[in-house]
C-alpha cells in the first residue's frame, strides 16, 4: 500500500513538473525577436500554438506571418502535395522544410527562402 502511495505521489510531481515546463508565460513572443536561420527537416515546421527555434520555445502571441501566392504552382512549391488553391494565405510554419527565415524584431514582414526564392510573408494581428 506504502508503494501505491509513493508511486502516486512521483507521477504527479512528474506532471506538475512536465506540464509547467511550457506554460505560456516560458514561451517568447515571436514577433519580439530577430532571426536569421536555416530551419532543417522534412515535411512542414508546424501549425501549433508553439514552437521551437534554436533550442529556444515561441509562440505567436499577438501576430502572425501569412503569404498569399501567386498561382497553384507557387503554392504546390511552398507546400507540395497542397490541394488547396492559391485564393488561401499560408502561415510561415506550412512551408515545407528545410528553409531559411528573416526576421527583425517587431517587423511588418518574415522572408522565407527556400531553394533560392524569396517569399515576404506579410505581419497580421491575431483576431481574439
Amino acid at each position: 500500500m506504502n508503494y501505491n502511495i509513493i508511486l502516486t505521489l512521483i507521477f504527479c510531481l512528474f506532471l506538475f513538473f512536465n506540464c509547467t515546463e511550457k506554460s505560456d508565460k516560458n514561451f517568447r513572443d515571436f514577433n519580439d525577436y530577430s532571426f536569421n536561420t536555416t530551419i532543417e527537416g522534412e515535411g512542414t515546421y508546424g501549425i501549433g500554438y508553439e514552437f521551437e527555434i534554436k533550442k529556444q520555445w515561441y509562440a505567436n502571441k499577438k501576430y502572425n506571418f501569412f503569404y498569399y501566392t501567386n498561382s497553384l504552382a507557387e503554392r504546390k512549391f511552398l507546400i507540395p502535395g497542397s490541394l488547396a488553391n492559391d485564393e488561401f494565405p499560408i502561415s510561415w510554419r506550412e512551408v515545407n522544410l528545410p528553409f531559411k527565415i528573416v526576421k527583425r524584431a517587431d517587423s511588418d514582414t518574415l522572408v522565407v527562402i527556400k531553394n533560392n526564392k524569396e517569399f515576404i510573408f506579410k505581419r497580421v494581428k491575431n483576431s481574439d
